[in-house]
């Protein structure tokens, strides 16, 4: 029995899904996210390839900021602020260009 005789079947298949991706136009304009909404359907393999192996990342610099800011405000001379408090100070510090 060979153990890879599951890529004897799927091979060809993904062989010309991978053709088809490769004669497809792609701009630098083209969001790639709206490329494989669009071409869900007509190359499925790869589209699941895509998404195991370019997912969506996990942090971005809005959160980093905000874990920065966080961490400024919760010190050790402030270690007893309530929740609530805690969480207004961030609110204001992160949305201090919104207030007057």
């Amino acid at each position: 029995m060979n153990l890879y005789s599951f890529l004897d079947e799927a091979l060809p298949c993904t062989s010309d899904e991978l053709d088809t991706y490769l004669l497809m136009p792609f701009t630098a304009n083209d969001s790639v996210a709206k490329f494989w909404k669009e071409h869900k359907i007509s190359l499925p393999k790869l589209h699941k390839l895509q998404e195991r192996h370019h997912p969506i990342p996990s942090t971005s610099s809005a959160i980093e900021r905000s874990f920065s800011c966080a961490g400024l405000i919760l010190s050790d001379r402030r270690n007893r602020l309530s929740d609530e408090m805690f969480e207004q100070m961030l609110v204001a510090k992160l949305n201090s260009d919104l207030m007057q």
